[in-house]
C-alpha cells in the first residue's frame, strides 16, 4: 500500500488476519528517539498475527505502517470483518455433533430468524450456545415439549455461513 492511503481514523489490515486502526500522526510518534523519518503514525492493534496485545497501542513510521498494510477495511465493515475472522477459527474447533447440527440450518438466515429445533437437538444447541454461537434458546424443554426455537448471534451466523463453504467445498 502506498503510504499516500495511509490516513488517521482508519483500519487496515496486513491480509494475514492483522488488523490495526491509525488513530493518530505527527513525529511526536516516533517508535524511538533514533528515528530521523518524522513522518510517524500511532495505531491500535485489533488482532495480530504478529504478536502485538489485542488492543495495545503501538508507534509506527508510515512508510513501515503501509509496507505492512495491504487492504484499508471501511469503518462500517469492521464488526463484521472481524466477526468473520472469528468464525474461521470457531468454525475449525467445532465438534462433530456441533458440525452436523449447524449444517441442517440454510446458510442465509439472518439475527431475526426464528428457527425451530426438535428435542434431540438441545444438545447441540447448548453446546454451540457455550460457543456464542446461539442468542436464545431454552435452557430445559419441560415433559411433552418436543420442539424449541432459538436465534443465532452475529458469530453464529458467520460459523453457519462458515459451515456451509467449507461442506460445499468438499
Amino acid at each position: 500500500m502506498k503510504k499516500a492511503d495511509i490516513a488517521v481514523g482508519r483500519f487496515y489490515t496486513d491480509g494475514k488476519g492483522g488488523l490495526r486502526e491509525v488513530l493518530a500522526e505527527g513525529p511526536q510518534y516516533k517508535l524511538y528517539q533514533g528515528v530521523a523519518d518524522e513522518d510517524c503514525l500511532r495505531y491500535k492493534s485489533y488482532v495480530s498475527a504478529g504478536g502485538l496485545e489485542a488492543g495495545s497501542e503501538n508507534n509506527s513510521t508510515r512508510v513501515s505502517f503501509a509496507s505492512w498494510a495491504k487492504v484499508e477495511i471501511p469503518a462500517e465493515r469492521v464488526e463484521q470483518w472481524l466477526v468473520d475472522r472469528q468464525a474461521v477459527s470457531v468454525a475449525k474447533k467445532l465438534t462433530a455433533p456441533q458440525r452436523a447440527f449447524l449444517s441442517a440450518f440454510d446458510h442465509d438466515l439472518n439475527l431475526t430468524s426464528h428457527i425451530s429445533c426438535s428435542r434431540e437437538e438441545l444438545r447441540a444447541a447448548k453446546a454451540c450456545r457455550d460457543k456464542g454461537l446461539v442468542a436464545e434458546m431454552p435452557d430445559t424443554l419441560q415433559k411433552g415439549i418436543d420442539d424449541f426455537e432459538l436465534t443465532f448471534t452475529m458469530l453464529g451466523i458467520a460459523v453457519l455461513k462458515r459451515v456451509h463453504e467449507t461442506s460445499e467445498a468438499s
